[in-house]
């Protein structure tokens, strides 16, 4: 078994470890302080970012996401970062993490943190959907009925 698989699966496993965290904290939330709260999701967040670091595609996917504008408990994130989100998005989607994929377009179409660039958004709520992603797929039907009614104009290419 190569380094990278061993690796990857200690991401899994990491991952799923933080998933134990994210399940008390969400199905308890009335039975824990505001401090467990916090110290609970700082060791989610850890574990998430080891798991992104070992190669695992869904940690890089949960490690994007907890640099999203809005935290996992619901309030302004003071870790966001926009770089940070595209980064880590950008390697899961590279590694076939439909989600990301999704996730990715939406900075593309809006412009944010990255140049706007509807041809690439096209292409990432495209490459979601093939993938799997229900969310790249509802995103994709939507550009596709906005191009259609012209309210989106993709750049021709070139042949």
């Amino acid at each position: 078994m190569g380094f990278k698989r061993i690796t990857i699966m200690k991401g899994k496993k990491l991952l799923q470890e933080a998933q134990k965290l994210l399940v008390k904290i969400s199905e308890y939330p009335n039975q824990l302080s505001s401090e467990e709260k916090h110290i609970l999701y700082r060791n989610y967040s850890e574990l998430v970012r080891r798991s992104a670091y070992s190669g695992n595609p869904e940690g890089q996917f949960r490690y994007a996401q907890t640099f999203e504008s809005m935290s996992f408990l619901g309030v302004n994130n003071p870790l966001y970062n926009v770089k940070k989100c595209i980064f880590w998005y950008s390697k899961a989607a590279v590694a076939g993490f439909a989600e990301a994929s999704n996730n990715l377009a939406d900075f593309y179409e809006r412009g944010v943190g990255v140049e706007k660039n509807l041809s690439i958004c096209y292409s990432l709520y495209k490459k979601a959907a093939e993938l799997g992603s229900p969310n790249g797929g509802k995103n994709l039907k939507i550009f596709e009925r906005d191009i259609k009614k012209g309210k989106i104009i993709l750049p021709m290419t070139k042949i």
